[in-house]
């Protein structure tokens, strides 16, 4: 797992640690907490965050399950603990299109470039929902903590649908890492995670200079699968 870390850091990476505030033993067997992770995942875009690989072993120790995966551009692991703290890294999707020279086909694609926004909304509605889902499972109790970090976003340009009249100016974040902490009522959260997914995706796009609104968030979000 150490190669396919170093891999993922290599490049801009989404960083999400979901957790309780009380650290307790909630998973005995190790079996009970990786099924755990493969009914608690959620696929809403046609790849399940986080992704479960069937046809490769997990890696176990005495106190978390993890699993990784490198399939044509998509590198990221995860890592579940019997506390309920669960870990995930993973790339930003384009990054690793063509390997890590860089080459491509596309002569105006280069590393490190660009940042979808609907990707982006996207994903922290898979991390809210996945989060609630794992809350419920693991019983977590009155609350839950989200932090999300994005690294390797100095001079990456903000990108928008064609289809929503894209950008007339460049948009480009000038900072390398952007962090998010969230501490929600776990009640909230099983009730309304996408709701909660809102705050988050509106804070990070703004250092690019996007002030959406909720309103345009909200029906990015209805895109997705229920």
């Amino acid at each position: 797992m150490t190669s396919l870390l170093e891999k993922v850091k290599a490049r801009g990476h989404w960083a999400v640690r979901i957790r309780p505030t009380e650290y307790v033993e909630r998973v005995g067997r190790l079996a009970d907490l990786e099924e755990a992770v493969r009914t608690s995942a959620v696929e809403l875009r046609g790849w399940d965050f986080p992704h479960y690989d069937y046809n490769e072993p997990s890696t176990r120790t005495s106190d978390y399950v993890e699993q990784g995966v490198d399939w044509r551009g998509i590198v990221e692991l995860w890592r579940a603990y019997r506390s309920g703290q669960f870990l995930h890294i993973g790339t930003l999707l384009g990054d690793w299109r063509n390997g890590l020279d860089g080459s491509s086909a596309e002569e105006d694609w280069r590393v490190d470039a660009t940042l979808g926004v609907e990707d982006a909304i996207s994903r922290f509605v898979e991390i809210y929902e996945f989060a609630s889902r794992w809350a419920r499972r693991l019983s977590f109790g009155e609350a839950t903590i989200i932090e999300c970090t994005l690294r390797g976003l100095a001079d990456r340009a903000l990108e928008l649908s064609p289809r929503r009249g894209g950008f007339r100016v460049n948009r480009r974040a000038t900072q390398e890492e952007w962090r998010y902490q969230g501490r929600y009522q776990t009640a909230i959260l099983l009730a309304t995670p996408r709701e909660l997914a809102v705050a988050p995706a509106i804070q990070l796009l703004e250092i690019f200079g996007f002030d959406i609104t909720g309103d345009v968030v909200r029906d990015i979000q209805s895109e997705l699968r229920s």
